[in-house]
């Protein structure tokens, strides 16, 4: 295990609050921008070891064989992802990076026609979304990947950034990699969001020792202005604790999902423009 910075990496502030104990895991926030922090946390040696066949399996859903009715269900849960970013961008080449067993770019592909590649540290789940899938995934940390520049229409980030031990450094790295009339789309667990207010000490959105940092939707805005970017499209997922409440009461069951949606989720999601720059 190593420490972690002991200024924040948003705001530079050095004063911290607690916010969960799970020993030997400590997470506290920012006490001035509100950024949340895993520390310690685990090094840089031990990351690979982490994403391994038991993780894969646990938090990834497999899809059964190409082409089943199984195999198009499973793409059929990705299409509410593509749904949010698709009305700014139709066409062209997806990065997903994080991108696990690799079924979102499956559905991007096959069902929309981009043209589609994935980064995951894991070599297990890679390998899935090559031999079962057919895409083509790079094995490794996005600060080490060598791929061409300014070469993606959109980037994705779907619960990936809280994973990563330097978020800035993910989000200047997609720059390079974007060109410039593309769009960055992140979703991270929204730790001020309903969910996890009401499952405080078991919300799943903290998940020791795999989420580094801990975000809102102000600290992630916060730090895309500072990479650059602007965010012109966000969401707020609606709140499964509320829906199953309600589904619990009669006449009123019947409306939870609508209700379910005045309050917010376990995650939360944008699509980022990058700034123009202003003439000399």
């Amino acid at each position: 295990m190593e420490r972690a910075p002991t200024s924040c990496i948003l705001c530079g502030g050095n004063e911290r609050e607690l916010l969960v104990k799970n020993e030997p895991w400590y997470i506290y926030r920012c006490a001035s921008c509100g950024l949340g922090f895993l520390d310690p946390r685990p090094s840089k040696e031990d990351i690979a070891k982490l994403y391994d066949k038991e993780y894969c399996e646990d938090q990834f859903v497999e899809g059964g064989e190409v082409g089943s009715s199984e195999f198009k269900k499973r793409l059929s849960l990705e299409t509410h992802r593509v749904r949010f970013f698709r009305g700014l961008k139709r066409k062209g080449r997806i990065l997903d990076i994080g991108c696990g067993y690799g079924f979102f770019l499956a559905a991007c592909r096959t069902m929309y026609g981009y043209e589609v590649h994935g980064i995951d540290v894991s070599s297990w789940a890679a390998h899935y979304a090559v031999e079962k899938l057919g895409l083509s995934v790079t094995v490794g940390e996005i600060g080490s990947v060598n791929l061409p520049p300014h070469r993606f229409d959109v980037i994705t980030m779907w619960h990936f950034l809280e994973h990563t031990r330097d978020p800035r450094e993910a989000i200047l790295k997609a720059v390079d990699l974007l060109k410039e009339d593309g769009i960055l789309v992140i979703d991270v667990p929204n730790y001020q969001g309903t969910e996890a207010r009401k499952n405080w000490n078991n919300w799943v959105g903290w998940q020791p020792p795999y989420h580094f940092f801990h975000f809102t939707l102000q600290t992630l805005k916060g730090l895309l202005a500072e990479c650059g970017f602007r965010v012109v499209k966000k969401k707020d997922y609606h709140s499964e604790t509320v829906k199953l409440a309600l589904k619990r009461i009669p006449l009123i069951s019947i409306f939870a999902r609508l209700i379910a949606k005045m309050y917010s989720g376990h995650s939360v999601a944008v699509v980022a423009r990058r700034e123009e720059k202003a003439e000399p």
